[in-house]
């Protein structure tokens, strides 16, 4: 007769043993802790040699993994490369929204790029990108499908036409202007560092500081909400929405 103390579906002799619970219980989160160091790895070389020059064998042999266990994380060296970025991306957002939830102004435009860019410059991964390294930027713009590139320029639009409905930035200017020239602003930032020479460089500190200061003169209106509770809802919704768009396609 079966123990009355084992579960359903088990037998005396296939209980497991506290051991083999535990064991399954770790596996996540070495699975977990695997993936993420192969991300350090992979994040490392990106910043050294860019996004075509980076191996799947470089990346294993950073990682001091076998060539078989990233495949185990990810089908081919595209995937690998663009999950490492998504991260970057994620952890840029949530350090993002916790410098716009620490500002009492964090609802005001400008203040979101001041904080967006020093969260990027925080992570040394997309501040390289940032700072010049546009081979990372194109490979992983070549990688995204059409449709998560509409999806992802349809919540920016979205997102300007709640700025304006809020009274956070001008409702002066069509949506698809403001949307075009804060894409090309982004993309020429990246680009510019590969034709400048170091003599005409600026410091990333003074960029921001720069960037900041466009968006309060060109976009902000001249009366602004005094309560900074709307725009932070706004800003976090966007950031939200960008990174599921970000993660349906990873």
């Amino acid at each position: 007769m079966p123990d009355s103390r084992l579960g359903s579906g088990e037998t005396e002799g296939s209980k497991s043993s506290p051991l083999q619970q535990g064991e399954r219980q770790a596996w996540p989160d070495s699975r977990q802790q695997r993936e993420e160091h192969i991300l350090d790895a992979a994040a490392t070389l990106l910043i050294r040699w860019g996004y075509r020059k980076t191996t799947i064998d470089d990346v294993a042999r950073e990682a001091g993994v076998g060539k078989g266990t990233i495949y185990l994380h990810w089908r081919d060296k595209n995937r690998s490369e663009e999950h490492t970025i998504f991260r970057a991306s994620q952890h840029a957002t949530e350090d993002t929204l916790r410098r716009l939830a620490a500002d009492p102004d964090g609802g005001l435009f400008h203040r979101l790029w001041s904080h967006g860019m020093l969260a990027i410059l925080a992570d040394p991964l997309l501040s390289a990108l940032i700072q010049g390294k546009q081979e990372i930027f194109q490979g992983l713009i070549d990688a995204l499908p059409p449709e998560t590139l509409k999806q992802l320029i349809g919540n920016a639009e979205e997102h300007i036409v709640q700025l304006q409905a809020a009274g956070l930035i001008r409702a002066d200017l069509p949506v698809p202007i403001i949307a075009f020239l804060m894409g090309a602003l982004k993309i020429g930032i990246i680009s510019t560092s590969d034709v400048l020479d170091k003599e005409h460089a600026i410091s990333m500190e003074q960029l921001t500081e720069a960037l900041s200061d466009l968006m309060r003169r060109w976009l902000e209106p001249e009366h602004l909400p005094s309560d900074s509770a709307v725009g932070k809802r706004i800003f976090a919704q966007w950031l939200k929405t960008t990174n599921e768009i970000e993660k349906q396609h990873h």
